[in-house]
């Protein structure tokens, strides 16, 4: 069960990767922050703290670059 969840996970980074290059930023970031729950519940299992960490960052970085967004739209720019 627990190898579903990093093929789960995988595929939903590369499906963000596929909507960042269109164009559709907000749903990459959003896609991405569900990929890397999975990865970081994954990494728990597994005992990848340092993989953990960075899903956390990555995480953090995307929720950042969604606000930005949101207050570009805001803005009108």
């Amino acid at each position: 069960m627990i190898e579903v969840l990093g093929w789960t996970s995988t595929v939903l980074v590369l499906i963000g990767f596929i909507l960042n290059a269109r164009g559709n930023f907000t749903w990459a970031m959003v896609t991405w922050i569900v990929g890397d729950v999975g990865w970081i519940t994954y990494d728990f299992f597994i005992d990848n703290f340092s993989h953990l960490v960075l899903s956390l960052v990555i995480i953090s970085i995307n929720i950042y670059g969604i606000i930005n967004l949101k207050k570009k739209e805001l803005k009108g720019v």
